[in-house]
């Protein structure tokens, strides 16, 4: 057999395996197991946050990120409008009976990779990494990124980091059947991180470190920023936390505000930046 038939033989036995009764059947299996999920979750975030109550009844749309990275997002609307999102994976240790992990969730009119912000280039491709996510537009022989949530594209010069997304240990992420137990707010609106300003001061200091504890039993009288490098630190991406979340009693999410809430799970936000409270604290009562 000559290798010019190879391709066609490849193309003819996947062809045969996709039309399969079998896999047919798995796939639809899967996608029964992936749509309860998206459900259940957004059902347990709605019942439980009054900031979520718009996802009740919402419709959602599911797109998939990134060529063979297991990831999606599902897009929330309403009554035609947008309000909200998740972002959705697949542990690497799935079998038979899948288990999905939720990477980030978000409430608000914009979400990641919204089309509205997306670069017109056919080469765009979406690629999730927590708050260093992006579309990659490769032309020719040059390659640039264009954030994920805004749409602000970077200089050609910038250079793409090992994603951080790949480290989440699933044991810390959100997976099949949990529930939203306990919820806090620490700014219920919408703020800058440059109107307290204290937290710039602090960057340089070795000893300032903000536990999930702490986050979660003090009160502050003034905002607590997370300050993020991305992109090997040629950006600093600073938020206000508006919210937390903890699901089981165990998982903790960090929601911050980035043009609506955004949570990402609380071990990658305090691997990847660092929290900063820009006064003195006193212990919750």
């Amino acid at each position: 057999m000559t290798r010019r038939f190879l391709p066609f033989i490849a193309a003819l036995l996947s062809l045969i395996l996709l039309s399969s009764p079998a896999f047919a059947q798995d796939e639809a299996s899967w996608d029964k197991q992936f749509q309860t999920q998206i459900r259940e979750w957004m059902d347990a975030i709605a019942s439980r946050d009054p900031q979520f109550k718009q996802w009740e009844d919402a419709k959602t749309d599911v797109q998939t990120l990134g060529a063979g990275q297991h990831q999606w997002l599902v897009s929330i609307k309403k009554a035609e409008k947008q309000v909200g999102y998740l972002v959705i994976g697949e542990a690497p240790d799935s079998t038979s009976h899948e288990k999905f992990v939720l990477l980030e969730y978000g409430v608000g009119e914009y979400i990641l990779f919204d089309d509205a912000f997306a670069p017109k280039e056919i080469a765009a491709e979406p690629v999730y990494d927590g708050f260093a996510s992006y579309w990659l537009i490769t032309q020719k022989s040059d390659t640039q990124m264009v954030n994920a949530k805004t749409g602000e594209m970077y200089p050609t010069s910038f250079q793409i980091s090992e994603p951080t997304v790949d480290a989440f240990a699933g044991e810390q992420l959100i997976q099949n059947g949990q529930r939203l137990t306990q919820m806090r707010i620490l700014s219920a609106a919408e703020a800058d991180p440059f109107d307290h300003i204290g937290w710039v001061s602090q960057m340089n200091s070795t000893d300032t470190d903000v536990s999930w504890n702490q986050l979660w039993q003090q009160n502050y009288t003034s905002p607590v920023t997370l300050a993020v490098p991305i992109h090997q630190s040629q950006v600093l991406a600073p938020f206000v936390v508006g919210s937390l979340h903890l699901w089981n009693d165990q998982n903790a999410y960090v929601g911050v505000w980035d043009e609506g809430l955004r949570f990402v799970p609380y071990s990658y936000a305090h691997r990847v930046g660092r929290f900063f409270v820009n006064e003195t604290s006193s212990p919750a009562e």
